[in-house]
């Protein structure tokens, strides 16, 4: 496989991880994509699993 690195540029800068670890890196999707909320310090987060390979899983975290 051979890794587009504009392509790769692009994603990063738009903050399109997802689409770079499944589209461009090869990663598969995950089998649970459902956000999780979170809350530390009385601030609200949400987290959900983007990409997973080899047990290995990425996770986005979010705030408003």
């Amino acid at each position: 496989m051979v890794l587009n690195f504009q392509r790769t540029r692009d994603l990063l800068y738009n903050f399109q991880f997802e689409d770079l670890f499944i589209e461009e890196l090869g990663w598969s999707q995950p089998t649970r994509r459902k956000a999780v909320l979170l809350e530390i310090e009385n601030k609200a987060y949400e987290y959900k699993c983007i990409a997973e390979i080899s047990g290995v899983a990425v996770f986005e975290v979010t705030s408003s």
